[in-house]
């Protein structure tokens, strides 16, 4: 069962069925790395150094494409997630790579990383108040440095001056990188990072939801990914949130794909899974660590996490992405052992 509804009960989670969340929405609502370029060597999902510049103020004080889901008003509160905070009136195709930005407070589990000198580094999801899903490999260098790491939430836009009105920057008290991460391959690309102090649940910020333990997404299925990076290869880096919706692609064909751009041969980790593939709809550098969600019975579900790929938007080549559900346990044990 996915964990859509959390109580906490002798320091763990419990979850209930979708229908008991939609009976309380109901009642309370009254209704229903590098810059890519065109060689074929894979790189990280980061930004580039030289582009990435100062995020203005980000630490100073002060202040889905072709979605059927009925809207609903968010409802805040941490026992309630997958719940976009924008409902949406029409249909759009909008794009990480080459489209538009998503609306404002619509994608509202979306985070930026952002270190000490208010450099945005890679993206994230927000699971809990105090806790969010990035890759290993957005974080691994910094760790190692020493520097510090900052969330901030609820920000669609990080070239405002004092941030996205209502944002918050939580710093990062403790980061927990997979034990299994392989900074080569890329295997066990996840890390959890907890927060000092709970992000406050608001217009713009929410939670996403997990899926459950081991589940796989149908190939074909389309599913959204979210992010602040490139709008191609080459740039520029907006910093704004963008979408794209693209399909999951099925495990022997994404092996196929991705060989037959590369000069080595490819093995897909089984804590991997691959999606989009299609021309100008895709994740792009300094999406890395940001969230791929799925809908399943009108809420949406953390499928992956931005990991890797060959350049952007190109036909026939998918990106990689980490597989959620792969480590459910592994998020459960660190946050039941390590909450408040």
């Amino acid at each position: 069962m996915t964990e859509l509804f959390r109580c906490r009960k002798s320091g763990t989670q419990c979850c209930a069925p979708k229908s008991m969340i939609r009976e309380m929405l109901d009642q309370r609502h009254g209704g229903n790395g590098q810059a890519r370029n065109e060689t074929v060597s894979p790189h990280y999902r980061l930004p580039s150094a030289h582009t990435t510049g100062h995020l203005p103020s980000a630490l100073a004080p002060g202040p889905s494409a072709g979605s059927s889901t009925t809207p609903r008003p968010p409802v805040y509160s941490k026992y309630v997630c997958g719940v976009k905070g924008t409902a949406r009136g029409r249909d759009r195709q909008g794009r990480v790579v080459g489209g538009e930005d998503g609306d404002p407070a619509e994608w509202c589990w979306q985070v930026a990383l952002i270190n000490s000198l208010n450099q945005y580094l890679c993206g994230g999801a927000l699971i809990g108040t105090q806790w969010v899903l990035t890759a290993a490999h957005c974080v691994t260098n910094i760790v190692r440095s020493g520097d510090a790491i900052y969330v901030r939430v609820g920000d669609h836009d990080l070239t405002q001056k004092y941030g996205s009105p209502g944002a918050q920057t939580l710093r990062v008290s403790t980061t927990y990188i997979h034990h299994n991460h392989n900074s080569q391959t890329l295997d066990n690309d996840i890390a959890l990072l907890k927060l000092h102090g709970q992000a406050e649940l608001k217009d713009g910020v929410c939670l996403v939801c997990l899926p459950a333990r081991g589940v796989s997404q149908a190939a074909g299925k389309r599913c959204t990914v979210t992010g602040y990076g490139y709008m191609g290869e080459a740039g520029p880096i907006p910093l704004r949130v963008r979408e794209a919706e693209i399909p999951i692609v099925s495990d022997a064909e994404c092996i196929r794909k991705i060989n037959a751009v590369t000069e080595k041969i490819f093995i897909l980790p089984a804590s991997s899974f691959c999606a989009g593939g299609e021309e100008g709809n895709d994740a792009c550098q300094g999406d890395g660590g940001g969230p791929l969600v799925c809908q399943d019975d009108g809420f949406y579900e953390l499928a992956g996490l931005v990991s890797w790929g060959f350049g952007c938007g190109r036909v026939d080549v998918p990106g990689v992405y980490v597989k959620v559900s792969s480590f459910i346990g592994w998020i459960n044990q660190i946050i039941s052992v390590n909450n408040l």
